[in-house]
């Protein structure tokens, strides 16, 4: 007699996603039954759930590694630090989103729908203990991010860029799926763990030595650089990030990061153990390509909008050198670093508030009929809007590195790892790639402070809206509380390492 196992599910560990599931329905039911002049109230309602979200997934720290949904699901530290600081980028992103929609004509309650809809895909990515769930959570981020990438249907360029980015990722998602094919055609199972039980199999030294398999790997290393936009896999990124409503553009510069890194590192460290020298080998590579055209590209850029995209390629190639420089080989022996996976940790949490603060400036300035992109439109707002330049003038210095802002103690962190690890060169590069940033970072504060406006220039207005200006407090302060009181904030990255390898 067929007997049916029923497997034990703990729905407490999916709280934050069963949550977020409810969240996102009562989102669509409100938005019938308001008007279109106060759709700003289902951000709000959005925007409550978040936080509420981020708490409830908060309590889940510490708790060990513990699996749910037949061993599909993971909850651990890394997890859990990943999930916290995607809802908080949402429930930024929201604030910042409020404002914006109504000046640009977006403001729709499907708009924070498919905000929540995504962000729910990252959740599941940082989660996933097998290959079939990263990919559910990271087709459902994805296509969500492609609607919203397009959202503003009055505008060429975001219906031009929401197309790109579709086509280009449908392709990648593609490449991702046959390598995950491949991986389940050698090792006969899609679980994370089960994987890495094969390679340590009787025939796991074959396994990792076929032609195939490495080919299959070089799959899952281009999928996944392009959902980080490195070099080479970054075409679309440019032309997206311009195109899609600016608040969007911020949230996917940072969410989307920490959701596939996770996935990256877990799927990588995890699972594929056996092949480290490969793959190492081959993330070193881009890494190193990444920093070097991202930051080389945007010296050329005259819009402040896609220098701040090719700013966030290069900025991909810095938390990639932290996944590189984990791996070690002592006495022939594959090791992970602890440093490392906690400086990827850190610096992704310092551009968190650094990256959403440079394109909430870009937003303070927006009114209708004006966007302030070029840099040019920038020419003395230091002067005629003093604090406004002081913010930016903050956020311009910790993407470079700069003391005592946070990104100086992310790339400090990251350096350190490299070093320590004997990864000079890769740390060199980093450094002197730095230094380069500082050019096209340094040419804005000039213009800012520097440079006048024409006589028949009108000075750029800024919002006063209360959600955009408590935004930028938060990001400013996180920025500089990251920077100069980092203990705890380092504690926590360390912590995302337990019961993660």
């Amino acid at each position: 007699m067929l007997e049916v196992v029923i497997p034990d599910i703990a729905l407490s560990l999916a709280l934050p996603e069963i949550g977020l599931a409810i969240l996102v329905c009562a989102v669509l039911i409100l938005d019938l039954f308001v008007s279109i002049e106060n759709k700003s109230r289902v951000g709000v309602v959005a925007f409550v759930g978040v936080v509420i979200l981020a708490l409830v997934a908060f309590g889940q720290w510490g708790g060990g590694a513990r699996t749910t949904f037949n061993d599909f699901y993971v909850v651990d530290n890394l997890s859990v630090f990943v999930k916290v600081c995607v809802l908080a980028c949402t429930a930024i992103s929201i604030l910042l989103m409020l404002q914006y929609a109504k000046v640009e004509k977006i403001n729709y309650g499907e708009l924070y729908a498919m905000l929540l809809f995504s962000v729910f895909g990252m959740l599941v990515m940082a989660s996933g203990n097998d290959l079939l769930t990263v990919y559910l959570g990271l087709e459902t981020m994805s296509i969500s991010i492609y609607v919203l990438v397009a959202f503003m249907r009055h505008d060429p360029l975001s219906r031009e860029a929401g197309l790109k980015y579709f086509l280009m990722g449908a392709f990648a998602s593609g490449i991702l799926l046959y390598g995950m094919a491949l991986t389940y055609g050698f090792c006969g199972t899609t679980s994370i763990r089960g994987i890495a039980e094969a390679f340590a199999g009787s025939g796991g030294a074959a396994i990792a030595q076929n032609p195939v398999m490495i080919f299959g790997l070089i799959l899952l290393v281009a999928g996944f650089g392009f959902k980080l936009a490195l070099a080479p896999f970054h075409m679309w990124l440019p032309d997206a990030y311009t195109g899609a409503p600016t608040p969007i553009t911020g949230f996917m510069s940072v969410a989307v990061k920490f959701a596939t890194v996770a996935a990256l590192m877990r799927i990588f460290f995890v699972a594929f153990p056996a092949m480290a020298e490969r793959w190492n080998t081959l993330l070193w590579v881009l890494t190193a390509f990444t920093m070097v055209w991202g930051n080389v590209a945007a010296i050329a850029q005259t819009s402040l909008k896609r220098m701040l995209a090719y700013s966030s390629i290069g900025h991909a190639g810095y938390v990639l050198m932290g996944v590189v420089v984990s791996m070690s080989i002592i006495d022939g022996k594959v090791t992970f670093s602890d440093i490392g996976i906690s400086a990827v940790a850190f610096y992704l949490l310092a551009y968190l508030f650094t990256n959403l603060g440079a394109f909430g400036m870009l937003i303070l300035v927006c009114r209708e009929g004006y966007r302030g992109d070029n840099i040019e439109d920038w020419k003395g707002i230091g002067q005629a809007h003093p604090w406004a330049g002081m913010a930016f003038v903050v956020f311009l210095l910790s993407l470079g590195g700069i003391p005592p802002t946070a990104g100086f103690v992310g790339k400090l962190y990251l350096f350190a790892a490299a070093v320590q690890n004997e990864y000079y060169w890769l740390a060199a590069i980093g450094l002197v790639m730095s230094a380069v940033s500082m050019y096209y970072y340094g040419r804005i504060i000039m213009v800012l402070y520097m440079e006048n406006r024409g006589e028949t220039q009108e000075v750029m207005s800024l919002s006063s809206a209360p959600s955009l200006f408590f935004a930028m407090v938060v990001l400013v302060v996180g920025t500089l509380l990251l920077g100069i009181f980092p203990g705890s904030f380092l504690d926590a990255a360390k912590g995302t390492v337990a019961g993660f390898i």
